[in-house]
C-alpha cells in the first residue's frame, strides 16, 4: 500500500515529461482586402493557381514539449484562385467578359509553412506564405514573387483556431500584394 502514490506520482510525471502530441488541421482561405475601384478591363481575364506543396504545413514544439502537426484541409490552389477572382471583381474588373486572346495570370504556391524553435522556455514561430506569378497580357509577360512572414512567441502550445487564424492572415497579405502591384492592374486594364 505505501508504493501506490510513489507509482501514482511517477505515472503522473512520466505523462508530463513525455509531453502531449496532437494534429491541427487549418483551413487557408485569404480574404482579399482592397479597395473597391472602378477598373475595366478589355480582355478576358483567366486565372489559374497551382503547387506542388503537400498538405502538410510543418510542425510545432514546444519548450514544455508538446507537439503538434499542422495540416491544410482545403485545396489551397482553388482558394487562392478564388480570393484572386474576388478581388480582381472587387477592384471592378470582370475576368469573365471580355475579347480573346485572354490575359493569363498564372499563380504558383511555393511556400506556406509554420516551422518552430525552441529558446528555453518560450517557442518562437516563423510562417511563411508565398506566391510566384506570370501575368501574359497585351504581348507582354510580367514575372513577380510574393510574400509574407510573421513571427510568433509563445510558451504553451496555440489553438488550432489560433494557427488558422495566423495562416490565414498571412495568405491574405499576399494575395492583396499580388491585388496591389500596379504592375498587374497596368497589364489587367
Amino acid at each position: 500500500m505505501l508504493n501506490k502514490p510513489f507509482f501514482l506520482i511517477l505515472s503522473l510525471s512520466t505523462l508530463l515529461l513525455a509531453g502531449c502530441s496532437t494534429t491541427h488541421y487549418v483551413n487557408i482561405n485569404p480574404q482579399p482586402e482592397v479597395s473597391n475601384a472602378n477598373l475595366t478591363n478589355s480582355r478576358v481575364i483567366e486565372v489559374t493557381a497551382r503547387t506542388e506543396l503537400t498538405s502538410n504545413i510543418g510542425s510545432i514544439k514546444t519548450g514544455i514539449n508538446e507537439r503538434a502537426d499542422i495540416f491544410t484541409t482545403n485545396d489551397i490552389s482553388v482558394s487562392v484562385k478564388q480570393s484572386v477572382l474576388s478581388g480582381l471583381k472587387k477592384m471592378g474588373f470582370t475576368p469573365e467578359q471580355g475579347v480573346m486572346p485572354a490575359a493569363n495570370m498564372q499563380i504558383e504556391i511555393t511556400k506556406m509553412s509554420y516551422t518552430t524553435e525552441v529558446e528555453k522556455l518560450k517557442t518562437v514561430a516563423t510562417l511563411d506564405f508565398e506566391l510566384k506569378v506570370a501575368l501574359a497580357a497585351k504581348g507582354q509577360t510580367y514575372k513577380a514573387n510574393y510574400g509574407s512572414q510573421k513571427i510568433r512567441e509563445y510558451g504553451t502550445m496555440p489553438y488550432q483556431e489560433a494557427i488558422e487564424e495566423d495562416m490565414n492572415d498571412l495568405a491574405s497579405q499576399t494575395v492583396n500584394r499580388l491585388l496591389g502591384d500596379p504592375n498587374v492592374i497596368i497589364l489587367l486594364k
